[in-house]
């Protein structure tokens, strides 16, 4: 299934995210009423009970939760770099397509994106920062992320790691 869309404005990413927040609470909606405790548990655990929110196609929950708030930052990085690049129209790769989270069209703006509990989980912050770094063609890389626990300290060593790289940690989604 392609998850590849092309975003020319904010406006779009306004709708993706009110899209995106409508599908989740009607579909989490439906799911609190269809089981409790114990029953609930096994239900998400071990069925295709989820659904993702912007491509209407059933997945497993924890998926469904992990892609969510990665669609949400994906946008809001959409956003950051609209602003910064407003003439530039951007790809995002959802989900588990190739390439890079947010890559310009012309491929000059690259950006990795991610939702996580805190910055050096699975080292994610400093894979995406390498990822990006290690490409020497691009004008400009960004990471944006959100996570939960901050590690300031963690972040100000990757930053000083990935020297060109703009790391940018979201406060809301």
């Amino acid at each position: 299934m392609n998850k590849k869309l092309l975003i020319e404005n904010v406006e779009q990413v306004s709708n993706l995210r009110e899209k995106i927040i409508k599908t989740t609470n009607d579909k989490l909606k439906e799911l609190w009423q269809e089981g409790k405790g114990i029953d609930f548990l096994k239900k998400v655990k071990f069925e295709q009970c989820g659904h993702d929110p912007l491509f209407e196609h059933g997945t497993n929950f924890i998926e469904q939760t992990n892609q969510t708030f990665t669609y949400l930052v994906c946008l809001a990085a959409v956003e950051i770099l609209k602003s910064k690049y407003p003439t530039h129209i951007f790809t995002v790769n959802f989900g588990t397509e190739p390439g890079y989270d947010v890559v310009s069209e012309d491929g000059s703006i690259i950006c990795e994106c991610f939702a996580a509990t805190s910055p050096d989980s699975n080292k994610k912050l400093e894979l995406d920062a390498y990822k990006v770094y290690d490409n020497k063609t691009v004008a400009f890389r960004y990471v944006i992320y959100y996570v939960a626990n901050s590690k300031e300290k963690h972040v100000e060593n990757i930053k000083r790691k990935y020297n060109g790289v703009e790391i940018i940690a979201l406060n809301s989604l």
